[in-house]
């Protein structure tokens, strides 16, 4: 069984600026997970607030992708998107960068031969990132003009957000995929759960434990391919997260996307994306219903280096077109000098 439930809020946090430009001032938030049964290692929650000084024209959500690589050009992004007077949120996820297990590598744990294991990771991710909006709502910062971006796992996870909460205006999902039976076996990225997978065979120990076919790449296809078309049986996401559909399934944002309203998705693809298979991408996008997509000329992270044209893309569909806002995104942030 998956489930995004969690009681209580929260009332103790720790908060400190990290930098404070002329335009805008950086924040570090933490707090103990709202999660009830996280991995040792990732009991606390961490989010970057980047904070305009001036009224802000609205609220950006920015969910990173597996592993760490991707998070120093997404909080480049996100600290001249506040120049440009967007107030961001920049959450790290559970099992990533600073929030690693004990024990394993970032990014790691998403996907793993033990499915009950990775299902605790999808879990806390989302009941992670709604703890910190309602953080955020409770502390008077929330903007109406609020949206959401999510990269890779962060718009995996994104897609599971607006399929349980109505928070965001609009998602942007930027390289972006489903059907795990595709990702696990043939995704480039997830060349370390294959081996994983043979270490196991391999070790006369746990040969033969594995559960639920996932060591068995011909079966767990047919598997998926055969429940994918019961998905729309569903008529509730707690009626597919408590069925017998498979558990990777139910970690799936294809399992979700019939639960998310398709105006509010825009599907940035890249087409020289190696790390997301066609199908992967195609499969998602169908189940969301074929939304507003873009093909963009790039590789599932080529286009992280300019930052600067993602960033206007997002300011344009915030309904920011002044061109002076969209130019702050070019300036070199000016660091408030000590007094």
């Amino acid at each position: 069984m998956v489930s995004f439930d969690y009681r209580g809020k929260v009332t103790e946090f720790t908060q400190g600026y990290i930098m404070k430009s002329k335009r805008f001032r950086g924040l570090y938030t933490r707090f103990h997970t709202l999660y009830p049964n996280p991995e040792k290692g990732t009991e606390t929650v961490e989010y970057y607030l980047f904070d305009p000084k001036e009224e802000p024209v609205g609220i950006l959500f920015i969910l990173h992708g597996l592993g760490t690589s991707n998070i120093p050009f997404l909080l480049w992004m996100a600290t001249h998107l506040a120049n440009a007077n967007v107030r961001v949120v920049m959450p790290i996820l559970p099992g990533n960068f600073t929030r690693v297990a004990h024990g394993s590598v970032s990014g790691k744990d998403f996907f793993d031969a033990d499915v009950e294991k990775a299902t605790k990771f999808w879990e806390q991710s989302v009941v992670d990132v709604l703890s910190i909006v309602d953080h955020v709502k409770s502390q008077n910062l929330w903007v109406e003009n609020s949206h959401l971006f999510g990269f890779c796992l962060g718009g995996m996870v994104s897609v599971m957000l607006n399929a349980v909460r109505d928070d965001f205006k609009k998602t942007i999902l930027m390289t972006v995929g489903g059907e795990m039976a595709t990702l696990m076996w043939h995704s480039p990225t997830l060349a370390y759960f294959r081996r994983s997978i043979e270490k196991l065979q391999s070790n006369e120990k746990t040969k033969g434990r594995i559960k639920h076919f996932i060591d068995d790449q011909k079966r767990i296809k047919e598997i998926f391919k055969e429940q994918l078309q019961t998905l729309k049986e569903f008529k509730s996401v707690e009626e597919m997260q408590t069925s017998e559909i498979h558990p990777y399934l139910k970690l799936d944002p294809i399992a979700y996307a019939q639960f998310v309203d398709k105006k509010k998705i825009i599907f940035v693809e890249a087409l020289f994306d190696k790390a997301l298979p066609l199908r992967s991408r195609k499969l998602l996008w169908e189940a969301l219903g074929r939304p507003k997509r873009y093909i963009i000329p790039s590789g599932h992270v080529t286009w992280l280096p300019f930052g600067f044209i993602v960033g206007r893309f997002i300011l344009q569909n915030m309904g920011i077109r002044e061109f002076k806002k969209q130019m702050e995104l070019l300036k070199k942030i000016e660091v408030e000098e000590k007094k």
